[in-house]
């Protein structure tokens, strides 16, 4: 039997869903809404917070709409205006692509976090899987099965072959503000994706030069080093592997000689840049503490606010739900303010 969903306004749990609304409905989200094309403006505002309240409290989404339907009261609690119909919702959010879902997400996101304008940002990269709720071992896929319905395996080192995607997150050190996300199919691997999303950082007009980047070994390669230093001006602190030699690691950082025609400015930040690198690159163990942050940050969306496994079994959903699930993570943080030790509570929630 399934708990009754309640609002206790002395519950410090339901007061912090009721600070989060307040800021969902305000009309700064309005209107980023419209921006996207995300219309009907109501529709889409109950579709959103049913889901956040489903991913708050770890229950089904049509469960809550039923349990809103039979209680004016909580309707008025959770700020809905009439009475909910779950066909009506799906379809209008189901209306929308990942990339609508996307850009509202990192926009109100924005709205929410502080701008460090001044100085150079620490920022970290970290990929996790999101998985399906497809168990692999009570039934035997095999790979024409998964073409036709348009699936593809990941394997995760944990927990072994898994269906589902890999969705990869730039996380601001300072504020645990999510900057940008990238959601793949199947198992990508982290090598290709750091170039990538560099790229939609650049893209988004977040990074600047100077910007420190953390990044495990998985995004390892002397071309992600190379490309990170001498295209984007960054210090691209990736993770060496085991008995990777430093030298050959900073042997990629060959001056080009079209930077010996450039300024004098440009070729001392260059030379600063390859400086700072050689010296963080050799404390990276003390740097483990700063990189562990955003684990902390993916348990709490997955585990703590969202859902371990997806319950939808396509991508485009899968992707929508996740980066709500990311939005909801982000927004508690920024009214909790936690320290480390705080958030890795709530990822454990």
């Amino acid at each position: 039997m399934k708990m009754p969903l309640v609002h206790d306004i002395k519950n410090p749990k339901c007061k912090l869903l009721d600070i989060i609304f307040i800021d969902i409905d305000c009309r700064e989200t309005q209107l980023e809404l419209s921006r996207n094309g995300m219309k009907p403006m109501n529709k889409v505002l109950d579709a959103i917070k049913i889901r956040l309240i489903a991913m708050f409290y770890g229950i089904d989404i049509k469960y809550v709409v039923n349990e809103l339907n039979n209680s004016e009261k909580l309707r008025k609690a959770f700020r809905f205006r009439s009475t909910l119909n779950y066909l009506e919702l799906s379809e209008v959010f189901s209306r929308f692509n990942e990339l609508q879902v996307l850009e509202f997400v990192l926009k109100r996101s924005n709205k929410e976090f502080k701008k460090n304008t001044r100085g150079n940002r620490k920022i970290i990269i970290d990929s996790t899987d999101i998985r399906f709720n497809i168990n692999l071992d009570k039934k035997f896929y095999d790979d024409r099965i998964l073409e036709e319905n348009g699936y593809e395996i990941g394997f995760s080192s944990s927990k072994g072959k898994f269906i589902g995607g890999k969705l990869t997150i730039a996380l601001d050190y300072d504020t645990c503000q999510p900057l940008t996300m990238l959601f793949h199919r199947g198992a990508v691997h982290d090598s290709k994706i750091y170039l990538e999303i560099l790229a939609d950082l650049k893209r988004r007009r977040i990074l600047k030069k100077g910007d420190l980047i953390l990044a495990d070994k998985g995004y390892f390669s002397f071309k992600n080093y190379r490309i990170g230093l001498m295209d984007y001006k960054i210090v691209p602190l990736i993770r060496p592997k085991k008995n990777t030699r430093k030298d050959k690691v900073f042997s990629q950082f060959n001056y080009p000689l079209e930077l010996f025609k450039a300024k004098n400015s440009l070729k001392k930040l260059c030379k600063q840049l390859v400086n700072k690198l050689s010296k963080l690159y050799d404390k990276w163990d003390d740097l483990k503490s700063i990189r562990s942050k955003i684990e902390d940050f993916n348990k709490f969306f997955k585990n703590g606010v969202g859902y371990e496994q997806i319950p939808s079994y396509t991508y485009k959903s899968a992707a929508k739900t996740t980066y709500l699930s990311v939005l909801l993570a982000a927004l508690i943080v920024s009214k909790l303010k936690p320290d480390k030790k705080q958030l890795q509570q709530l990822a454990e929630m």
